[in-house]
């Protein structure tokens, strides 16, 4: 079975207080947060997990995060060109984790890709609660962005390919979901948001923004059976176009 290319590529910043993504620990401790997207290929296919921030001064003005940063070479279709070599078209499959603003700003731009995401997050997503419904904005994933039957919705565990499953990891959103691939180190999992830091793992915290606390760690548990390593949503000890090198599960 071929193995998995994995790269991991910057998509813009959130400028923030630690405490938002361990719980309120870390109160002061402030930390510039990457925006991870990340590009896959095992030299057949064309594989996008997340599709990052779109709109940056609607995000900002917003209030969806105020202290969001992206530069143009960091929007997602020229950070994917620059990263890959690769045009929206030219994607086969995208992999959203879930339905927040900086995980699928850009879906309407892959035109070609099939949609992959649990149908319990595409459900919520139009009903979310006021407490998170900053998190989502429908332009990004509803009938205007993508065609309802480009998606494929799934109701739980999914191979996608050889090498490339997705699986449920609720907590952060009710249908959140991680994806692991098959890679030359080992088995690699881009754990979405349920996990933005390395940090939620290793200490086995949750980060602020949770629908249910319990998934959360049930979510961790899975994650630390099944990965060598993770690529955690905004962890800022990855380097930008890494493929290789991601925090370990201890």
């Amino acid at each position: 079975m071929k193995k998995w290319r994995v790269k991991a590529i910057r998509g813009g910043s959130i400028s923030a207080d630690k405490s938002g993504c361990t719980h309120y620990r870390n109160f002061g401790v402030k930390l510039e947060m990457p925006i991870w997207f990340v590009a896959a290929t095992n030299g057949d296919l064309k594989v996008l997990v997340d599709t990052g921030m779109k709109d940056l001064d609607w995000v900002v003005k917003s209030g969806a995060e105020p202290f969001a940063h992206q530069t143009a070479e960091e929007e997602t279709p020229a950070a994917l060109k620059s990263a890959m070599g690769w045009e929206p078209d030219e994607v086969d499959v995208v992999i959203n984790t879930h339905l927040h603003y900086d995980h699928c700003g850009y879906n309407a731009a892959f035109g070609n890709a099939a949609i992959y995401l649990q149908r319990k997050e595409y459900e919520a997503a139009f009903d979310a609660t006021p407490g998170l419904r900053h998190l989502y904005a429908a332009r990004y994933f509803d009938k205007r962005a993508v065609p309802y039957f480009r998606w494929k919705l799934l109701d739980g565990e999914e191979l996608i390919a050889p090498g490339l499953l997705v699986f449920p990891t609720p907590g952060h959103s009710h249908g959140h979901q991680s994806v692991l691939f098959d890679a030359g180190e080992g088995a690699v999992c881009v754990t979405g948001d349920v996990a933005a830091l390395a940090e939620n793992i290793y200490e086995n915290i949750e980060t602020n923004i949770v629908v249910d606390a319990g998934k959360v760690y049930e979510s961790f548990e899975t994650i630390r059976r099944r990965a060598d390593f993770i690529i955690p949503g905004h962890e800022p000890g990855i380097a930008n176009l890494s493929e290789c090198g991601f925090p370990t599960v201890g």
